[in-house]
């Protein structure tokens, strides 16, 4: 079976804006900064959320496309923004782990309230073969600035370790090329941490096809074992299946 990263389209004819969203408009209690009130929504990482958590109306430039996948990032960087056709898809495969939240999404003077913060607080990370992944460690260098060094890791313990120590020393590991055990059960639909850009969704094919064919928008299939940057070279697999950036 393959599997493949969820990320937003790049196309910019797609989204109908680069930068796409124009305001993060936070519901928490005046006079707070949202970093420091833990109810925030943005806030919770990878944990289940048994509170009324704060939330977040997301407002899209006037030329930006309503889509069914929602660019993420500042506030929610770690959340998936989803329509209600979208998520009720993700629901017919993952049953286990998995949060929603409904906000709003605004453009010019229009609300679209059928939208959903998703927040999968059981992640997967036992479905990665180290062994084959690539694993970079930012490492910082004597003197200022850092060097990439690529780690032999053999398992998920091993792995933590490396984590732990380069949390220590403020330096950075990532699972730059993901590769997946062939031999165990994986879900449809499942997260995985310390891939790049820190937190992935991923799907596997069936959901994908069944995601393309219900004509979801949006959204960007990036095959799992392809690195990001093999990914988004000019002329490569991306630029043939989505278009030109």
């Amino acid at each position: 079976m393959k599997y493949y990263k969820i990320n937003f389209t790049l196309n910019t004819k797609l989204r109908g804006n680069d930068n796409f969203i124009k305001d993060y408009k936070l519901k928490i209690p005046t006079g707070k900064l949202f970093w420091e009130e833990p109810k925030f929504i943005g806030n919770v990482y990878n944990e289940k959320i048994d509170f009324e958590p704060y939330l977040v109306d997301i407002e899209l430039f006037a030329n930006s496309k309503i889509t069914d996948l929602i660019m993420d990032g500042g506030v929610v960087s770690s959340k998936l923004i989803l329509s209600g056709k979208l998520k009720s898809i993700i629901e017919k495969y993952r049953k286990t782990g998995i949060q929603f939240f409904n906000i709003n999404i605004i453009k010019k003077n229009e609300t679209y309230n059928d939208y959903w913060l998703l927040n999968l607080y059981e992640l997967n990370q036992e479905y990665i073969d180290f062994a084959n992944s690539k694993i970079v460690y930012s490492k910082k260098k004597v003197g200022g600035g850092t060097e990439q060094v690529i780690l032999k890791i053999n398992s998920l313990r091993d792995f933590e370790d490396y984590v732990h120590k380069a949390k220590e020393k403020l330096e950075i590991i990532t699972i730059e090329k993901l590769a997946l055990y062939e031999n165990i059960i994986v879900e449809d639909f499942f997260a995985l941490k310390y891939v790049t850009g820190g937190l992935g969704y991923y799907v596997s094919e069936k959901l994908k096809n069944d995601i393309e064919q219900a004509g979801c928008t949006g959204i960007e299939f990036q095959p799992s074992e392809l690195s990001y940057n093999e990914w988004v070279i000019p002329g490569g697999v991306r630029e043939q299946i989505y278009g030109k950036i």
